[in-house]
């Protein structure tokens, strides 16, 4: 008979939420014991942006027994998949030194999603982003005041959640899809941090002058969570996995993962190169800015820190091979080793790859649909041999399974969030002991 999960909850549902879909889990735990569950609250559709998406969070307490109600730290505007403004895919890291919680994502105008993001950062070096009017002039966005190419002040003013407003009068909004002003047609990376717990937010970070390029068209988190490196010369680093399309196609946007990272706590980020940039793939060297091979690319990813204090990067694989591409980092996620393949069955689907302790093992946790081509059958595996193999398992969801976020916990249990629900509306949480496996 099968051990019952201790938790076995949903986390976020229509019945709890103000949106009707939700996607993209992560979920973080504090040194103060504080569980955090982030989500995508995505109206009117499940759909991935051009969509109206928010950010929603529910904290615990006690491991996942019960939550707090729905918090909304990221609330776009408009509605619909035309004028929806959206903030999607999380990533969240905790910054012990700081005890700061850091959350990662995309931001994207109305009318906006991967394909259609223009090559650009649609900003200057210092982050201040570029609006036009309807005749395609520039102006900066500078302090909520929009200025010309002259830096001559228009009179008009942006609040926060980007309405332009003279004297009193409402304009427009720059995220909308139409209007007189209109923010850069692109992705844009940003970021929120709490220093309690996650009870309050900050307004958003942009990060995008910072680690995007201008040949870069759509960037994005992970998702599911980012870590801070415990030992060696880079000890304290905060790093974050994206990814980011490139400008060689105007129709079909090619796909490389990346590391961000800091070093002064969030202050400035830097970025990697990327796994792809000198991957020699079907016997041919590769680039991320100029890679034309679909089968090539390299997507969502998780990294973990290995004992030796080497970096271990779980990528979603797209070359059809049915398993989960990998690569190691020796120099704190500066550059990366060659890209193989490991045992482990990827759909072309997220993984949740995290590492942890467990009587006084070093061990890493792997979640992802275990199957070749479909996104079902939601399975964590176990390594303690620093990823080589694979030596225990268990069955967390038989029927669909798509992305996930876990979190090993202290007491030799683990929390995994993830959607179950191939409506995509409920977001649900198991725990389990770690004893059931046998390692």
């Amino acid at each position: 008979m099968k051990k019952p999960f201790i938790n076995d909850c949903a986390v976020f549902s229509p019945n709890m939420s103000p949106a009707d879909y939700h996607r993209i889990p992560s979920l973080l735990l504090t040194d103060d014991n504080v569980l955090i569950a982030c989500a995508d609250a995505r109206y009117d559709s499940f759909y991935d942006n051009p969509n109206r998406i928010d950010k929603v969070i529910r904290r615990s307490f006690d491991f996942g027994s019960t939550w707090e109600d729905i918090q909304t730290i990221i609330e776009c505007n408009g509605r619909g998949r035309r004028n929806g403004e959206a903030a999607i895919d999380p990533a969240m890291l905790y910054d012990s030194d700081t005890k700061t919680v850091w959350m990662l994502y995309s931001h994207t105008p109305a009318g906006i999603g991967l394909a259609a993001s223009c090559a650009g950062r649609g900003c200057d070096d210092s982050g201040n982003r570029y609006v036009y009017d309807a005749s395609k002039n520039r102006y900066i966005l500078k302090g909520g005041k929009l200025f010309d190419a002259s830096g001559n002040d228009i009179g008009l003013s942006v609040s926060k959640n980007g309405d332009v407003d003279k004297n009193g009068e409402f304009i427009c909004n720059i995220y909308a899809s139409n209007g007189q002003f209109l923010i850069e047609r692109t992705s844009y990376l940003e970021a929120v941090y709490s220093n309690d717990n996650g009870a309050t937010w900050s307004e958003p970070v942009d990060l995008t002058h910072m680690v995007k390029e201008d040949w870069m068209r759509f960037i994005g988190a992970g998702p599911g969570i980012g870590i801070q490196l415990k030992g060696g010369i880079h000890k304290g680093r905060l790093i974050f996995p994206i990814y980011f399309s490139n400008d060689t196609n105007s129709s079909f946007p090619y796909l490389s993962c990346a590391l961000i990272y800091s070093d002064d706590h969030g202050k400035t980020w830097n970025r990697s190169v990327s796994p792809n940039d000198g991957r020699v793939f079907e016997g041919k060297k590769l680039s991320a800015q100029f890679l034309q091979e679909e089968n090539a690319q390299l997507t969502e990813s998780q990294i973990v820190e290995l004992n030796d204090g080497s970096l271990l990067y779980f990528m979603r694989n797209h070359s059809g091979s049915g398993k989960c591409a990998v690569t190691k980092s020796f120099d704190g996620g500066d550059s990366f080793s060659e890209v193989t393949m490991t045992e482990l069955n990827d759909p072309i689907c997220q993984s949740s790859v995290v590492s942890a302790k467990y009587n006084d093992k070093d061990i890493i946790v792997f979640v992802n649909p275990d199957h070749k081509t479909e996104r079902k059958n939601g399975t964590l595996k176990v390594s303690t041999d620093n990823g080589a193999t694979w030596c225990a398992s268990k069955v967390i969801h038989e029927g669909d399974f798509m992305y996930s976020s876990t979190v090993v916990f202290d007491d030799g249990t683990v929390g995994i969030l993830f959607e179950g629900d191939e409506q995509m509306k409920e977001i649900r949480y198991v725990r389990f002991a770690l004893s059931e496996l046998g390692i």
